[in-house]
């Protein structure tokens, strides 16, 4: 088993970790970078910010190409599925991944691909896919593993139709119909994008405005966007439970709606990585 000692060991290669690890090294610190995926960029690069905002621009560009009046002297408009689109998006999670690995190499910072556990107060085991085990000693660690989609444990995720905000990126098909449970940030934006390919979007608020941060005038102006672009909103609506059937889901709300739909979308809060 190697040992490998270092001034600062890094668990999570996010922004958070990479930004961390940067600064450690510009202070003059030995560092090492802990990442629990074979590549470097964390849940932001590979589940979250990266992925959702190339396949909003994709999905921008096709709206804009079906809805402008000069393009119509060239032909119709045209439809793109959900896999053709996150084509784009995994393309542009490649160059995310090339520019981060390159940042790490020239900043002289090791990188370690597992899932590392504390052994003592100063002391990591980070255990590979290949069951390869390495020792890291430091005299400080940064925790910045992320967080991941909260699941509750009454709806099952096991269902080739129930969906994450994370496993959404792995729909091999365009729904007709899809409900998104959860009105954030993550689900309204998640709206906007399937609502862009054509697909009617149900999406279930249990607040009384959407992004209630927000000020009142923006809020007011995506309900009004994502209405007229086939999104029905539901707000001060709670589910009860979610019916994964053979052809979709039906979801049952506690005002007695049913609702049935092709695919089911849950964004209804994260939680931390810290247990894995």
């Amino acid at each position: 088993m190697a040992v490998y000692n270092y001034d600062v060991v890094v668990l999570g290669s996010g922004p958070a970790g990479e930004g961390a690890a940067m600064n450690a090294v510009k202070a003059g610190r030995k560092v090492a970078v802990v990442d629990s995926r074979p590549h470097v960029g964390g849940n932001s690069t590979h589940l979250g910010t990266i992925p959702s905002k190339a396949l909003r621009h994709s999905v921008r560009q096709i709206m804009q190409y079906n809805t402008n009046p000069l393009f119509r002297q060239i032909g119709e408009p045209r439809w793109f599925s959900f896999p053709d689109v996150l084509k784009s998006a995994e393309s542009v999670i490649g160059k995310q991944v090339t520019s981060r690995t390159s940042y790490y190499a020239r900043n002289r910072i090791d990188i370690f691909f597992g899932t590392a556990s504390f052994a003592d107060e100063q002391t990591v085991e980070v255990v590979s896919a290949n069951g390869m085990v390495e020792t890291l000693v430091a005299s400080q660690f940064i925790i910045a593993t992320g967080s991941r989609p909260y699941r509750p444990s009454d709806i099952d995720f096991s269902h080739p139709r129930v969906y994450d905000s994370d496993t959404i990126l792995t729909l091999s098909h365009t729904p007709r119909r899809l409900i998104i449970y959860g009105a954030g940030v993550i689900g309204s934006e998640y709206a906007s994008i399937f609502s862009g390919l054509g697909v009617l979007v149900d999406l279930i608020d249990n607040r009384d405005q959407l992004l209630s941060f927000l000020d009142d005038e923006i809020s007011d102006a995506l309900s009004y966007h994502l209405r007229n672009n086939n999104v029905l909103i539901r707000h001060n609506e709670e589910y009860e439970r979610v019916e994964g059937v053979d052809n979709g889901v039906i979801l049952h709300l506690k005002s007695g709606k049913k609702i049935k739909a092709d695919a089911f979308l849950w964004c209804n809060g994260r939680t931390g990585n810290t247990d894995k």
